[in-house]
């Protein structure tokens, strides 16, 4: 039963992967282009399961050759990066308009705002808003939205409110200019990434996925050595926080960039990651759900393995039953639940640990008729042998 049980979410799993919309920034496949041809690159790809790319174009090769390729394999360019310098000109503009619709491709993306050094200032910034908003407004009368990648440099102080982004973010037009949030660079002057997202909800449709190793210095300068692009889940970026956010905050593309040398390496293991996190999400959610109906089934033998034997139960009357008596109540009919609604709950995963937080809408039987309750509700879920048991649960009115 649970490897059936097992197959049913991992195919859950595939849909939801794809539905996320989960791709990579072709520089990340730098290496597999070295080992052999654009195409034998895009097939190895391919038999990872990424369909969508970031990049318009591949060197040594005509657009036409290139699209071909892509069209053979199933594969569609999201968005291309454009310079800072060509952004200036309409002429400029133009060209990237041009090319991106030969690819089918949404977004434009420019990567950097120049400054001298690392002395990045308020007329820097100044500029780069001008420019974005006139490329922008060009962009979106073709039809392609216009991202602005920022690297960290951004979160310098400047004489008024917040930083340099946070004026930035007042300044750019919302219906010309928005980020492509890169949640290392973001990471890196010290800020949370998923904080950013749930700051300005909605301005943020595309981001790219990398992990800091833990223990790096923070700085502003928008750099750091690329050795320190680790897996997925391992680093300081927090990105289970990350994807969580993204649902809230309508992400629509992750693209994975892997700047290290261990590019080529590491992308199974941001896939593997990627997939882990969504699985267990999942499979908290069908326990959750599974709890809910024994409690109104009072199915004893679900009940008994879907807990953990050390359960703590809180009531929101400040009772606290351990597992014998929580299955006992249930059993017996003390506590009678004819319905549980529990919609759209807040889920979190780290590692064996699990919390999640919701309102629980219950109809409970007294006497044979149906009283209403509402609490709030906190359950804690362990991963013991594969499956996730109910730990703990606290309710509040």
């Amino acid at each position: 039963m649970n490897k059936i049980i097992s197959l049913v979410i991992l195919s859950i799993l595939t849909l939801q992967i794809q539905a996320q919309e989960v791709g990579i920034i072709m520089g990340t496949a730098r290496d597999y282009m070295r080992e052999g041809t654009v195409e034998e690159a895009l097939i190895k790809l391919k038999s990872m399961g990424i369909k969508y790319l970031e990049g318009a174009g591949a060197r040594g090769m005509s657009n036409e050759e290139y699209k071909a390729l892509l069209d053979k394999h199933g594969m569609r360019v999201i968005a291309g990066g454009t310079s800072f310098e060509k952004l200036q000109s309409r002429e400029g503009v133009q060209e990237y308009i041009d090319q991106l619709k030969f690819f089918g491709a949404e977004y434009a993306t420019c990567y950097w705002i120049p400054h001298k050094g690392d002395d990045f200032t308020f007329a820097d910034m100044q500029k780069g808003i001008d420019v974005f908003n006139t490329a922008g407004k060009q962009f979106a009368e073709a039809g392609i939205s216009f991202l602005y990648h920022a690297h960290g440099y951004e979160f310098r102080p400047y004489d008024g409110p917040g930083t340099l982004f946070d004026y930035m973010m007042e300044k750019l037009d919302p219906r010309y200019v928005n980020l492509e949030l890169d949640v290392f660079w973001m990471r890196n002057p010290g800020q949370d990434p998923a904080a950013l997202m749930r700051k300005y909800p909605g301005r943020v449709p595309v981001t790219h996925l990398k992990d800091r190793m833990k223990g790096s210095v923070d700085n502003l300068n928008g750099r750091q050595d690329k050795e320190r692009n680790v897996v997925l889940g391992t680093g300081d970026v927090n990105i289970a926080e990350v994807m969580k956010a993204a649902k809230e905050t309508g992400v629509k593309y992750h693209f994975i960039e892997d700047e290290s040398s261990r590019a080529g390496v590491q992308l199974p293991l941001h896939l593997a990651y990627l997939r882990s996190l969504e699985s267990n999400i999942k499979a908290v959610q069908f326990s959750v759900d599974r709890l809910h109906k024994a409690m109104v089934d009072a199915d004893s033998l679900t009940l008994s393995t879907i807990t953990a034997e050390e359960l703590t139960y809180g009531h929101s009357s400040g009772t606290i039953e351990n597992k014998t008596v929580f299955m006992e109540s249930l059993l017996s009919g003390k506590s009678d639940f004819a319905k549980i609604d529990f919609p759209n709950p807040d889920i979190t995963v780290k590692g064996d640990v699990a919390w999640v937080r919701n309102v629980m809408n219950a109809d409970v039987l007294d006497g044979g008729r149906a009283n209403k309750i509402s609490l709030k509700i906190l359950y804690v879920w362990v991963k013991e042998d594969g499956n996730w048991k109910l730990l703990a649960r606290q309710a509040v009115k």
